[in-house]
């Protein structure tokens, strides 16, 4: 039981973390850059999100597990784009952020449908 709050509560806790770096103000001066940087983070943190949502819904015992885990992810990033837009700082909702977090999302669909059974029983293992 613990071990399955604990994967709920760190599905939400990322969610809450990525919601908050998308939200706040960055200073946009970094150490180092890299080429597309940013698309190259939200593809990354979008393909952890669906695949936390993904561990937490099955656990649940849904049947569409991964569908709902890929939805809520995208609707999550949407949101947060629409939200970047109306912020009083310096972010800016951009469609190739959100088509950058669309590609992650899909890109761990297909991990998981590929790999799905390897990740269920490393994560029935687990509890």
């Amino acid at each position: 039981m613990f071990k399955k709050s604990l994967i709920h509560l760190l599905s939400i806790g990322y969610a809450i973390c990525l919601a908050v770096a998308s939200l706040v103000e960055i200073n946009t001066e970094a150490a180092f850059s890299i080429k597309h940087q940013d698309k190259i983070f939200h593809f990354a943190a979008y393909a952890v999100l669906c695949f936390l949502f993904f561990l937490s819904f099955y656990l649940l015992a849904l049947n569409k597990s991964l569908l709902y885990a890929a939805l809520l992810a995208f609707t999550f990033g949407t949101i947060i784009e629409l939200l970047q837009s109306i912020t009083p700082y310096s972010r800016v909702s951009d469609v190739e952020d959100l088509f950058a977090n669309t590609l992650g999302i899909l890109t761990m669909v297909i991990i998981l449908r590929w790999k799905k059974q390897t990740v269920v029983k490393k994560l029935q293992t687990f509890m």
